[in-house]
């Protein structure tokens, strides 16, 4: 038997139909981070009658068809599921929460974007968000995220040394172009922020520019560069305050979080609280 760890992986199964889908990117998570894993369900009234001694039969099943050197448990919860995901990391060290969204599905699925973003918006933990099943992990041999000149950007760092550092990744560092002296100024404090500590930890990157912002959201443009690039995973931040304009149109996160590529981000909401690894 695998041996049991100290911090996990959650594969959070909102919904049986797309439990391949977390699966293959929890198990890559739990695999590359040697963390153990544990499959979650969360019984809310809101999205399902499911009772929690149902939910732990199909985890069982679950857990008897993974075949994986990785340490497994499962977990079948009952309560509201925005505060059972924030309490995650204390209740259970989980480091990371895998999780399934589905541009299809009905307005009151657990799986739905905006039930996903709401859900996940206390969360203390990095998320990943997932659309399509991870067929080639050489995809993850590429990860990027946006540069912008909000400090937001800095957060982004840490998780992506992780892919660096224990999944010998190339890192991608995707900005827009500046011409305002005042934005390109702190937008370079965000790069040499990140090139100290890349190189403290001989991490090697690779930076690009977006000659011209397309849309009013930096990662919407980052997303179609990445998919040009063959970048197979991004990183984000979500929004921590919205201006006057988002509150009426939204924020770059509700168009991010399912895309026409595919490509799977892994969020992080931006808190002074929020759980890193044990490394």
């Amino acid at each position: 038997m695998a041996e049991k760890k100290d911090q996990y992986i959650a594969a959070y199964i909102a919904d049986n139909s797309y439990d391949e889908v977390v699966l293959s990117y929890a198990l890559f998570m739990s695999n590359m981070l040697k963390k153990g894993l544990i499959l979650l369900s969360i019984s809310d009234p809101k999205y399902t009658t499911i009772t929690t001694a149902e939910a732990e039969v199909h985890l069982k099943e679950l857990k008897a068809r993974i075949i994986s050197d990785t340490y497994v448990t499962y977990c079948a919860l009952k309560g509201e599921t925005r505060k059972i995901l924030s309490a995650l990391p204390a209740a259970f060290n989980v480091v990371t929460i895998v999780g399934a969204v589905d541009k299809n599905a009905s307005r009151k699925s657990p799986i739905a974007k905006r039930n996903v973003l709401k859900n996940f918006s206390d969360c203390k933990t990095a998320f990943l968000l997932v659309q399509k099943k991870l067929e080639d992990i050489n995809k993850i041999n590429n990860v990027g995220f946006s540069v912008d000149f909000k400090k937001e950007s800095k957060d982004k760092l840490l998780w992506a040394s992780y892919f660096a550092r224990f999944n010998n990744s190339l890192l991608h560092a995707i900005s827009p172009k500046y011409d305002d002296d005042f934005l390109r100024n702190k937008w370079n404090d965000n790069i040499r922020f990140m090139d100290k500590m890349f190189g403290g930890l001989n991490i090697v990157s690779k930076k690009h520019t977006i000659a011209k912002q397309q849309s009013q959201y930096l990662d919407i443009d980052v997303l179609k560069y990445a998919n040009e690039e063959n970048i197979g995973l991004l990183i984000a931040t979500t929004t921590k305050e919205r201006d006057v304009i988002e509150y009426f149109i939204g924020v770059q996160e509700d168009r991010t979080i399912v895309n026409e590529f595919d490509i799977p981000i892994l969020y992080l909401n931006p808190r002074e609280d929020l759980y890193v690894l044990c490394d």
